[in-house]
């Protein structure tokens, strides 16, 4: 047995403005090669160099060491120009004091006399930074370094531009997590579109080449019930979120802001909620996104950097599919494989995580749904769904019931990302089922079908 349907959904489609200017990616944290498939799709979407973690320096008073690293990046994506990025920390009050030592050290992991430097300068020291920066060019020719989006702003500006090759400033969480968080008033998204639009312009009269900074990940906060901020959940997973028992939506999701509330202590991946506290997921909003692309544009950006190329271990924001996407539109198959089904993301967009819905606080996640008008199922296991559960009276009064007795079985997922797919368990009908008179569909994508 084989069925299929399509589906379109406008608010899941990642529609990426036409933008001739080059693509590029942040990869962070990894040291294993690009595979074939990301190879592909990368050079699919035109892009020809990657922006790569090589470590992190920390300026100690005893002089540079590296925290993290160094590490080679020679044979980790053959075809591109695969460009050093040294994260720099200091320790000290008056940063870069031994010029001459931190220029041995990226010697050791520049490619060609590139590299770029990522560093949260303070404004008081964009000065020193620039000299710093003068100095290291004599050896390095290609220097690129990230940027605060305001830094245009600051009288120091123009010199810092005229000591590097290029600047890559960051244009997501332009202000810091909030107080008084409500259901009212919510944390800031990571792309607000009318910041973004202000900041970007602010780059308009950059002499050096740039690239816009833009996110492609979701972030966790937690607030107390006071509305404080108390910082960001780290190594998490959708299903955490989505169908958490003890969260409730506090409002509709808005810019890719959603709020929700603890209605007892729990913990959220690692970390500890009590009752009353708040999470907000926030994930840059696809339309947001591609305005801030637009925006770069017209600003004169020579391209834009998507934090960070997604991959394994960084699940929770676009798929590098959807990223490329040029309107992609949402194509879903479904079918019975042996004794197991199979839902599967065909398309080049990502079916993005719900986290509120219309019906009430706890509307989320989307739902594989099999009725039937008699009791034909015999096994259901849930596989890679996060649940399978099993009721009679569906439409009327549900009633919980064992699988062998229900009428619908319901299996549930939070997302499904490009390229990707859920499967169940044993999955397995009476031998005397009739499965013409089976119907099924995904809510709240789709209406009832009948199985062929």
């Amino acid at each position: 047995m084989r069925f299929m349907t399509r589906v379109l959904h406008c608010l899941l489609l990642l529609a990426f403005p036409s933008f001739a200017a080059e693509r590029s990616y942040w990869v962070w944290h990894r040291i294993e090669p690009l595979t074939k498939v990301e190879s592909a799709e990368l050079h699919a979407q035109h892009v020809t160099s990657l922006y790569w973690h090589a470590g992190t320096l920390t300026e100690r008073k005893t002089g540079w060491r590296w925290s993290e690293g160094p590490h080679a990046l020679a044979e980790v994506a053959s075809g591109f120009v695969v460009v050093p990025v040294v994260r720099i920390e200091s320790e000290t009050h008056v940063p870069f004091s031994d010029t001459a030592a931190l220029r041995t050290q990226l010697a050791r992991i520049t490619i060609q006399g590139s590299v770029q430097l990522d560093f949260d300068c303070p404004d008081r020291l964009l000065s020193k930074y620039a000299a710093t920066l003068e100095d290291l060019r004599a050896s390095f020719p290609k220097i690129s370094i990230t940027a605060l989006a305001h830094w245009p702003k600051l009288k120091d500006f123009a010199v810092l531009a005229h000591s590097v090759s290029e600047i890559c400033p960051m244009f997501y969480d332009l202000q810091a997590d909030p107080t008084g968080v409500t259901a009212g008033r919510l944390p800031p998204p990571l792309l607000d579109p009318e910041q973004i639009e202000k900041a970007t312009a602010d780059w308009k009269s950059c002499k050096t080449p740039w690239r816009a900074g833009l996110p492609a990940f979701s972030r966790l906060t937690v607030f107390d019930a006071s509305g404080y901020s108390r910082g960001q959940i780290s190594d998490w997973n959708w299903e955490d979120v989505v169908f958490h028992k003890h969260l409730h939506a506090l409002a509709p999701t808005r810019c890719g802001v959603t709020l929700l509330r603890a209605d007892a202590d729990t913990r959220v991946a690692s970390r500890t909620l009590h009752e009353g506290d708040m999470l907000a997921s926030r994930t840059a909003d696809p339309t947001a996104l591609a305005q801030a692309m637009e925006n770069a544009s017209l600003s004169g950006a020579a391209g834009v950097v998507f934090f960070r190329l997604p991959g394994r271990g960084n699940l929770t924001g676009f798929s590098l599919p959807a990223l490329g996407s040029q309107s992609a539109e949402l194509k879903l198959t479904f079918h019975r494989e042996g004794d197991a089904l199979v839902l599967k993301n065909e398309s080049a967009a990502d079916l993005r995580p719900r986290l509120s819905g219309e019906r009430n606080d706890r509307d989320r996640g989307y739902a594989l749904e099999l009725d039937a008008p008699a009791a034909v199922f015999r096994e259901a296991e849930p596989g890679s769904f996060w649940r399978v559960t099993a009721h009679t009276n569906a439409d009327t009064t549900p009633r919980a019931a064992s699988v062998g007795t229900a009428t619908r079985l319901t299996f549930w997922f939070s997302h499904l990302s490009s390229g990707a797919s859920v499967r169940s368990g044993i999955f397995q009908l009476a031998p005397a089922a009739d499965t013409s008179k089976i119907r099924w569909r995904i809510v709240p994508l789709t209406e009832w079908q009948l199985l062929p």
